[in-house]
C-alpha cells in the first residue's frame, strides 16, 4: 500500500487532470448524443489500460460500457458497477461552468461566500481539502477515474490484480437504469462474478472510509385530491365548496405522526429484522447527529431517540412536493379544486413496492375516500364526494448482503489494508438504486462510496473534496490486489 500511495502522490496532477477532462464531456442523461459521446470517451479511458472493452447497445441508444481484465490463475471474479451519466445542470444557478471543472480551496457557504477559484498547481501538489467543482465530479465519474488510477498504481509497483475484473458502466443510472435488466439477462454469462461492487455514493458523514452491504429500494407515487370540476371564487363559494388543499392536508396528516411514525396499517409488517452482526455494526458507526443538525439548521430530529443509522435501516414515507392553487405573485382568491402530493417511500429488506402501495390505498379508503387510477368524471364526483387518484410512478425492492456472509468478511479485510482508521461498515445505505437486479442474477451487493457527504449531488455546484479521490485510489487498489482464495 505504501507503493500505491507513493504512486498516486507523484501522479496526483495526472489523476486530477483525467477527471477534469472526463467531467468536461457533458453528460445530460436526457440527451442521447451526449451519453454516446461519453461512452466513447469512457471506452478510450479503459482501453488506455489495456482493458478489453465493448459497448453493450440498448433500446434507448445509451450504451452500457463493459470492460474485462482477466488475471491468469485467478480463482475469483469481481464485477464493478458504476455510471457515467449525470442529471441535467442549470448553468445559471452554478457559480462556474458545470462542464468546465474548476478548483476552489473550500466549499463556499452563505450569501457572502467567496467563490473565487485557484489554478491547477503546476507541480501536481494538491491540498486534500481543496475541491473540484463540476457536474458528475462526485456522482460518479470520480469513482471511474480512481479505479483506473488504482490499476495504474498496481502496475507501476510491478503488481497485477489478484482477481479477474469486470467493469459495467451505466449510461442511464439517473433514470433508474431502464435498460439494465435486459443487459443483465442478455450478457448473463459474460457478467458472471463472485461479487458486485457498486462504486457510487457518499461516504459516512464522519468522513471515514465506508463500505455498505445494503441499499434501500424505493416506491414513488403521487395522489391527487379532487373536490369539484373547477376552482371556485372564495368569496362567492367560501365555506360551501370544499378546498382540495385543506382536504389533502388532512389526508396527509392521517398517514404520519409528528414523531415520524407512519400510521398506515401494515406499513412495517414486511420489514426484515436486522441480525445481531448488523446491529453490532450500527452501534460501532460514529455518531454524527449533532453535527448534521448544526450544519443544516435542524433544531430537532423528526424521530428522536434513534441514531441516523438506525433510521436508515427503517422505511420512510416522504412527501417530496405539494401542489395546489396559486401562491406568491400568482396568488388569486380561489378555492382549489385539486391538490397533489408526490411521495417517495424508501423501502428496506423484504418490503415489496406493490404491496406497500396497496397498503397506502387501503389507508386512503379507510379515511372515507374513493381511490381511482385516473381523474374522476363529474358523475363520479357527485356519486362519491371525496375522490383520490393514486398513481404509481416507479419502484423496486431493497438489497442487502448479510454481514456474516463470507464475501462481506473478505471485502472488509481487503479494504482494511488501505486505511489508517476504522472502516465504517454500514448494513444499509440511505439511498436507493436497483441493485436488486444484480441480486436476481446471483451477485452479492457491496457498495463502495467515494464522495464527500456534502458534495451537492444532483444540485448546483456539485463538488468533490480531493482527499476522497486520492483515498479512493488506495481503496480500489486494495480490492483489486486482494488474493481471493476460491469461490466466495
Amino acid at each position: 500500500m505504501e507503493k500505491i500511495r507513493q504512486y498516486r502522490q507523484a501522479h496526483a496532477g495526472q489523476i486530477v487532470q483525467e477527471l477534469v477532462d472526463f467531467v468536461g464531456v457533458p453528460n445530460n442523461v436526457y440527451v442521447v448524443e451526449q451519453i454516446q459521446r461519453n461512452s466513447r470517451a469512457l471506452r478510450a479511458i479503459l482501453e488506455r489500460r489495456s482493458i478489453r472493452t465493448e459497448l453493450f447497445p440498448t433500446a434507448t441508444g445509451k450504451p452500457l460500457v463493459y470492460g474485462e481484465l482477466l488475471t491468469p490463475g485467478a480463482t475469483a471474479t469481481m464485477l464493478i458497477y458504476g455510471h457515467y451519466d449525470g442529471v441535467p445542470a442549470e448553468p445559471a444557478k452554478w457559480h462556474s461552468d458545470p462542464y468546465g471543472p474548476v478548483l476552489r480551496t473550500h466549499l463556499p457557504v452563505g450569501p457572502e461566500a467567496d467563490w473565487s477559484t485557484i489554478s491547477m498547481p503546476e507541480d501536481g501538489s494538491f491540498d486534500d481539502d481543496w475541491r473540484l467543482f463540476g457536474r458528475s465530479v462526485a456522482d460518479s465519474k470520480n469513482a471511474i477515474i480512481a479505479m483506473m488510477a488504482a490499476l495504474d498504481a498496481l502496475r507501476a509497483a510491478g503488481l497485477q490484480p489478484g482477481i479477474n475484473l469486470k467493469f459495467l458502466f451505466d449510461g442511464e443510472e439517473e433514470l433508474e437504469s431502464p435498460c439494465l435488466p435486459a443487459v443483465l439477462q442478455t450478457y448473463r454469462e459474460r457478467l458472471s462474478a463472485d461479487v458486485m461492487i457498486s462504486a457510487s455514493g457518499e461516504r459516512h458523514q464522519s468522513g471515514r472510509p465506508t463500505v455498505e452491504f445494503g441499499i434501500r429500494g424505493i416506491l414513488m407515487f403521487d395522489l391527487t385530491v379532487y373536490t369539484s370540476t373547477v376552482a371556485l371564487h372564495s368569496g362567492h363559494f367560501g365555506s360551501f365548496a370544499p378546498s382540495a388543499a385543506f382536504q389533502l392536508a388532512h389526508l396527509l396528516a392521517s398517514m404520519k405522526a409528528l414523531d415520524g411514525r407512519v400510521l398506515i396499517k401494515g406499513f412495517y409488517h414486511e420489514v426484515a429484522p436486522l441480525s445481531e452482526s448488523e446491529l453490532r455494526a450500527i452501534r460501532q458507526i460514529p455518531a454524527v447527529e449533532e453535527k448534521v443538525q448544526r450544519q443544516f439548521g435542524i433544531a430537532r430530529a423528526e424521530t428522536e431517540g434513534r441514531s441516523l443509522q438506525e433510521l436508515i435501516n427503517l422505511p420512510t414515507l416522504n412527501v417530496r412536493g405539494i401542489r395546489s392553487g396559486f401562491v406568491g405573485e400568482e396568488a388569486r382568491n380561489i378555492i382549489p379544486h385539486t391538490a397533489t402530493a408526490d411521495f417517495d417511500v424508501r423501502l428496506v429488506r423484504s418490503m415489496d413496492p406493490d404491496r406497500t402501495l396497496a397498503a397506502v390505498a387501503a389507508h386512503i379508503e379507510e379515511q372515507g375516500w374513493t381511490v381511482l387510477d385516473r381523474a374522476p368524471s363529474r358523475e363520479e364526483l357527485l356519486a362519491h364526494g371525496r375522490v383520490v387518484r393514486l398513481r404509481k410512478r416507479s419502484g423496486f425492492p431493497a438489497t442487502r448482503t448479510p454481514l456474516d456472509a463470507p464475501v462481506a468478511g473478505r471485502v472488509v479485510t481487503a479494504l482494511e489494508q488501505a486505511v489508517d482508521e476504522p472502516l465504517v461498515v454500514m448494513p444499509t445505505e440511505g439511498g436507493s438504486l436497483p441493485m436488486c437486479l444484480f441480486e436476481q442474477v446471483g451477485l452479492p451487493f457491496v457498495g463502495l462510496p467515494t464522495s464527500n457527504f456534502d458534495c451537492n449531488q444532483h444540485t448546483d455546484d456539485e463538488n468533490l473534496q480531493l482527499k476522497y479521490l486520492f483515498e479512493a485510489v488506495d481503496l480500489f487498489a486494495a480490492l483489486f490486489r486482494w488474493e481471493w482464495y476460491g469461490p466466495v
